[in-house]
């Protein structure tokens, strides 16, 4: 893999993860505090959705720090060594963990009384949206998981190669 195209996306994943620090230090507690000040009924729900949104962010960073680091290794052409595996297996459970966080707040919005400003559909779309979201974080685990098994079939290859020459 090219040099210059490691640098960029490394540089990309660690811009990633400072915007995700900011988020978790700024955005998130003051985008919860000034929904509570417009609409005093959050605020039973700001400790818990507040909570699970900076785990989420937290779970991604954890993600990008696999991801990094296994780009190190493919610009070193280390990938297909058996230490690559931690890495793969950082990113498959930050996935897992962020999708486990999602499926707390379906069931939090599921059984928890929220209040609404209006008629109630920003409440709907936020059940519908955790949900889609929990469907789509199983499928990015089990494709993960796939791409994990592939990355052990191609070590056991390697080391297989290795052994012949």
């Amino acid at each position: 893999m090219p040099r210059f195209l490691v640098f960029a996306l490394q540089a990309a994943v660690v811009g990633a993860i400072l915007v995700g620090l900011y988020a978790q230090i700024v955005v998130i507690p003051t985008t919860a505090a000034d929904q509570v000040e417009m609409f005093p009924p959050y605020a039973p729900i700001r400790v818990p959705l507040v909570t699970a949104a900076i785990l989420f962010v937290a779970c991604g960073q954890v993600a990008l720090v696999g991801l990094g680091l296994l780009l190190r290794r493919a610009g070193r052409g280390t990938v297909f060594e058996p230490s690559a595996l931690t890495w793969a297996n950082v990113v498959v459970g930050a996935t897992g963990a962020a999708t486990v966080v999602t499926a707390a707040v379906f069931g939090y919005v599921t059984l928890a009384d929220i209040p609404s400003p209006t008629d109630g559909m920003d409440v709907i779309g936020l059940w519908l949206g955790t949900a889609a979201a929990v469907v789509a974080g199983t499928v990015a685990v089990l494709l993960l998981f796939a791409g994990r098994h592939l990355l052990v079939k191609a070590i056991g290859l390697r080391t297989e190669l290795d052994g012949v020459v």
